[in-house]
């Protein structure tokens, strides 16, 4: 047998787990599939919001770019499934069904034609890029619930295993009538590995949390300063004059 893989069996981590009883080892599974799972919510968020921040600002410049705020959509230009294109979208569509289809038809040829909305319709509008927007919001945070619950409950598990470990090691020790650390120091090496475990788990997931939650807030912002601005040059554009909001 190769000399690293004995000496790795009879000291360290695996050879903690080894002694351990079975409740001990289960909970180092368990800690371990929340640490794979972890990582796996961690890497997809990270590169999903890289992804959502570079759609973001390439659909901006291209809205912006429009002295029309419906332009992109009477084009039928394609919108991706990202958070600013489907508010975008869902918006367009309540502005585009509150209107006859003679003047739908005008607003594809001609993006800007002389087209208003009273301001009842105007806020149905509004109301349907509110919801839009909400919907969006609850889909930027998914996954960050998952991770929450990761860095919150690994470190528990491994408190309860070190407890449970410790009694199991006093009760092995006085079973035994054997006071010393040679017979009291392979539970208490056990017991710790739950802990040790636990944090690995935890430690990474909680800078990552913190980090992710950051820019879904900034996405959030983002976001809700779209709609108010589209729902702005809506306003602007095609609210019939001497109406309110």
């Amino acid at each position: 047998m190769d000399a690293g893989l004995l000496a790795a069996m009879t000291t360290g981590p695996l050879r903690a787990f080894l002694d351990s009883d079975l409740c001990g080892q289960a909970i180092v599974v368990v800690q371990i599939c929340m640490s794979v799972a972890s990582w796996a919510v961690m890497s997809e968020r990270i590169l999903h919001l890289r992804e959502l921040n570079w759609r973001a600002s390439r659909f901006l410049g291209d809205f912006d770019r429009q002295s029309d705020p419906i332009a992109l959509y009477c084009r039928g230009e394609r919108l991706s499934d990202a958070p600013l294109e489907n508010v975008y979208r869902a918006t367009c569509d309540r502005f585009a069904s509150l209107i006859p289809e003679a003047q739908r038809a005008r607003l594809r040829v001609d993006p800007g034609a002389p087209i208003r909305l009273d301001a009842v319709r105007m806020e149905l509008v509004e109301s349907s890029c509110a919801h839009a927007t909400d919907e969006e919001t609850m889909k930027l945070g998914r996954g960050m619930t998952a991770l929450a619950v990761f860095t919150s409950s690994a470190p528990l598990l491994g408190l309860f295993g070190t407890v449970w470990g410790v009694m199991l090691a006093f009760q092995t020790m006085a079973a035994s009538g054997v006071a010393d650390i040679a017979a009291l120091a392979p539970g208490i090496s056990s017991a710790l590995l739950t802990t040790v475990v636990g944090l690995v788990v935890a430690i990474p997931s909680t800078i990552f949390y913190n980090v992710l939650q950051s820019k879904v807030e900034a996405q959030t912002v983002r976001l809700e300063g779209f709609a108010e601005d589209l729902m702005g040059k809506l306003s602007l554009h095609y609210r019939a004059a001497g109406t309110e909001g």
